[in-house]
């Protein structure tokens, strides 16, 4: 998830499907942010807002996943 997240390299010029791994890979909106905040450039054409709504839409999706393994476990 690092490796493809942007924050070493760029993201442009990666092949097809490179570059659909690193659009559904929450890293990569996390490092985009925090460009956008701290150099106000990012990697994609996204928004900061963007950023934080994947962010926050992806948390909620492990949690709700990990709550649900959770539940299932027997002791």
């Amino acid at each position: 998830l690092f490796f493809l997240s942007g924050a070493l390299f760029q993201l442009q010029g990666l092949p097809g499907w490179l570059t659909f791994i690193s659009r559904i890979d929450p890293l990569t909106y996390a490092i985009d942010g925090l460009r956008v905040l701290l150099a106000n450039i990012g990697h994609h054409d996204l928004t900061l807002g963007l950023d934080i709504l994947v962010l926050i839409c992806m948390s909620v999706l492990f949690l709700l996943i990990g709550g649900y393994f959770f539940d299932q476990i027997q002791v």
